[in-house]
């Protein structure tokens, strides 16, 4: 019976040395910190309390919002980013987008005309024709002068 009671002893006191933890009998006791408030500041940051090397103290939350912009700035925030947003998408009114249009048919239609008139062309007698020997009717500087002038 003594000896249950003993070893029941020592279980307790190493139980009570293992909830203990390793804090030693010097050092001060472990408790919370109290936490401090500070309302945020005008220039917008968070109110945060930061330690001595800089870094937010955890559990040290601000207890006020920062302050807030006015509706004017907000208005022109928003008008700005409309205005870089329609000027990046490349916004084009609808008579410039007309006249695009009209312009590139324009052109359509006179490279139609310019391939109907050069196939329309019956070739020359003087032309040479593969294999047959005969010189040709104009000399490379002729063939350059006519390409030159767009004919």
């Amino acid at each position: 019976m003594i000896g249950q009671m003993a070893i029941r002893a020592l279980a307790a006191a190493a139980l009570a040395g293992f909830v203990s933890g390793c804090q030693s009998a010097y050092d001060a006791p472990m408790s919370a910190e109290q936490v401090a408030y500070q309302p945020a500041g005008p220039d917008g940051r968070s109110g945060q309390r930061l330690g001595a090397d800089g870094y937010p103290l955890l559990g040290a939350y601000p207890n006020a919002a920062a302050p807030q912009i006015d509706d004017a700035s907000v208005t022109a925030q928003d008008q700005r980013a409309k205005t870089l947003a329609a000027r990046r998408k490349g916004g084009v009114s609808t008579r410039g987008y007309e006249a695009e249009i009209a312009r590139l048919k324009r052109l359509k239609r006179q490279q139609a005309q310019d391939v109907e008139t050069a196939l329309a062309r019956k070739p020359e007698r003087s032309a040479v024709s593969v294999g047959t020997g005969a010189k040709p009717s104009r000399s490379p500087e002729d063939v350059l002068r006519e390409i030159q002038a767009g004919e």
